[in-house]
């Protein structure tokens, strides 16, 4: 059915958008067809087509004759109000690790304590999770380490364990000497770092691990965006999608952190590549429009009549 010149349509909605695999990636537990990703909290989705062109000059004036174009780039550009570690993992190319049972993840913890009357340090309380420590092991792959930001001086617990009823002194032979020695007193401000081994037993404080390696990059895809275009004829929203065979997903990422303006967002930007269709064709992309009724004046694969002056 031949498509009438003179419907018309407006876009306005966002796509919602999935991604492809389109080769096995056995890091990432990733294999040909599944479906890595699925993105519908976008912000903006942009299709953007580029080329470069040179001419044949010449004559008076050295005006142009001819024009060629060459390098059609189309570059798909998402913005996502919101994210996911799967999405990280994707735009970062890295990998999840989530631990096993017998497998740990490291997490760095810091917090601010204040010695009690008695010269004892409370126990910290994780300002994130609300969870409060009866314990901390110390070892010298894991050390504890105390500044006292009262006084300025640091110290590092290499053996044992930091329990509710510990106390502490401040051994710092930089700033001290060898031989002194600084108690804790009442009042003081101490700053706690320690690290966390969560093993993927401990289903109460699961953690999860996303690492970005220098030889990983994102690969390819296969790209699909659903949204909808508006008839100005009937007014009436009608499917439209874009598909991409083969894009390139771009190794640069910028992740925002910052304590004003706007929630963070998350862009991802891909290079569309050329691939050999299901017909023979060299094709980049594809744009769909369906479930519309068909305006076409026609019932045939052309629109044709005849005109007839009036005598």
């Amino acid at each position: 059915m031949a498509v009438n010149i003179f419907d018309k349509y407006g876009i306005k909605e966002v796509a919602n958008v999935y991604f492809e695999a389109l080769e096995d990636d056995p890091k990432a537990n990733v294999y040909k067809g599944d479906i890595v990703l699925y993105l519908d909290t976008l912000k903006v989705s942009t299709i953007e087509t580029t080329a470069e062109s040179t001419d044949a000059t010449g004559g008076w004036g050295n005006a142009k004759l001819i024009t060629w174009d060459y390098g059609k780039e189309i570059t798909l550009t998402l913005e996502d109000a919101l994210m996911s570690l799967e999405s990280l993992r994707f735009m970062l190319g890295g990998a999840i690790h989530k631990p096993a049972a017998d497998d740990t993840v490291i997490v760095h913890h810091t917090e601010e304590v204040i010695v009690d009357a008695d010269g004892k340090i409370p126990l910290p309380k994780d300002h994130l999770t609300g969870v409060t420590y009866d314990e901390i092991e110390a070892s010298t792959e894991h050390p504890i380490r105390f500044i006292n930001l009262t006084t300025g001086v640091r110290t590092q617990l290499t053996k044992g364990t930091y329990k509710a009823d510990s106390t502490l002194t401040f051994k710092n032979p930089k700033m001290l000497g060898e031989d002194v020695e600084v108690p804790a007193k009442k009042g003081d401000h101490i700053r706690v770092f320690w690290e966390e081994e969560i093993t993927g037993a401990d289903n109460a404080n699961a953690a999860v691990e996303v690492t970005i390696s220098p030889d990983t990059f994102p690969g390819n895809y296969r790209v699909v965006g659903d949204t909808f275009m508006r008839s100005q004829d009937t007014g009436k929203d009608e499917a439209f999608q874009f598909v991409i065979n083969k894009a390139k997903v771009l190794s640069e990422v910028t992740i925002t952190l910052e304590a004003e303006g706007d929630p963070s967002t998350f862009e991802m930007t891909l290079n569309v590549l050329r691939d050999d269709n299901e017909r023979g064709q060299k094709e980049m992309m594809k744009l769909i429009r369906y479930g519309g009724a068909s305006s076409s004046s026609g019932d045939k694969e052309t629109d044709a009549g005849t005109i007839t002056s009036g005598s």
